[in-house]
């Protein structure tokens, strides 16, 4: 069994929930300590791999950033350069031409020239063009300041994505490593074991279905990016990064759902618990984002009747859970109304 196949079960727990699920009640099994220690153990790995899942999505959060930066420093300095050609081209013109007339009279110039009128007019410019020489030195010197700042700005920039990148290979190798923990223990398991290990709270995949969620009360825009969310439990599956159309992490299934009525999430479960505003958790209605752990590190949506629906981990997958049942819960956000 690998940890992204795992079968949900535990339907009794929900028998005193509105939804009316199939099958008699299951006979709670007995206390396996070996079975009880595993669960902890790959409980505690798995939430080891969703805060480096967060801090991945952090870094990723962070390069799109810093590309967009770059991008915007590099149209600055193409504006800016123009600036500083001008301002240069304009200096190089007033620099020939007081070189051309240096040591010759200025009553020879008037006499020698071929338009008296026209050399007195120019006169009268260059007089006010070298007026302002010194004004336009400094404007050049200001500007070439100004787009060298610039072009340190984007190497620093240049500098500080290369060590994200770094960053982000590195925190992938770790999450890498934590699959292969967790398979490994459950590797160790028997086929029984196995099987209990997977029974909770969740709905079954086969039992997943529209009639699980509260319509009475979501918004009918909301209610649309919760079906959505809904639809991709039977046959999507974890993979860290992703935001669909059949694979998700936690916040990437946020992200896909209301993508799909044009409302746009960023891809991590903290930055998502800035999004539109908080409500206590007895005011909860579909759609609303629900946070857990401390710090942040997974979200889910709520879709009434005391479940939400969210991309677990990659043993679980994605599936819809109990909120009562579902550890270290921290808030909620609506993302509208």
């Amino acid at each position: 069994m690998r940890l992204r196949t795992g079968v949900r079960g535990g339907l009794a727990a929900l028998a005193g929930l509105a939804v009316v699920l199939a099958g008699p009640a299951a006979v709670p099994a007995a206390a396996d300590p070996t079975l009880d220690d595993a669960k902890a153990k790959l409980e505690k790995i798995e939430q080891q791999q969703s805060e480096l899942g967060e801090q991945w999505a952090q870094v990723k959060l962070q390069l799109e950033q810093g590309r967009q930066k770059i991008a915007t420093l590099n149209s600055d300095i193409a504006t800016q350069q123009r600036k500083v050609d001008a301002l240069r081209t304009q200096a190089q013109q007033v620099a020939l031409t007081t070189f051309q007339n240096r040591g010759v009279d200025v009553t020879v110039q008037l006499v020698t020239s071929a338009d008296p009128d026209a050399f007195l007019s120019e006169l009268s410019t260059m007089g006010r063009v070298e007026l302002n020489m010194n004004s336009l030195l400094q404007d050049y010197q200001a500007q070439q300041a100004n787009l060298a700042d610039l072009k340190r700005s984007a190497n620093d920039q240049v500098t500080n994505i290369a060590a994200e990148e770094r960053r982000m290979s590195s925190l992938h190798d770790e999450l890498d490593k934590k699959l292969d923990e967790g398979q490994a223990l459950v590797d160790q398991l028997t086929e029984q074991e196995r099987q209990r290990l997977n029974d909770d709270d969740a709905v079954s995949r086969d039992d997943v279905r529209d009639s699980l969620i509260d319509d009475a009360a979501a918004n009918a825009r909301v209610l649309a990016a919760v079906k959505y969310a809904v639809s991709k439990v039977k046959t999507g599956q974890y993979v860290w990064g992703s935001e669909g159309p059949n694979t998700f992490d936690c916040s990437g299934l946020m992200v896909a759902a209301y993508r799909s009525i044009g409302i746009s999430l960023p891809h991590s479960s903290r930055a998502q618990f800035s999004v539109g505003r908080p409500v206590s958790r007895d005011e909860l209605k579909p759609g609303d984002l629900l946070f857990f752990y401390n710090p942040i590190h997974h979200v889910g949506m709520y879709i009434g009747n005391g479940l939400f629906v969210h991309a677990r981990n990659p043993r679980n997958d994605l599936e819809i859970t109990r909120l009562n049942s579902y550890p270290a819960y921290q808030g909620a956000r609506r993302v509208i109304g």
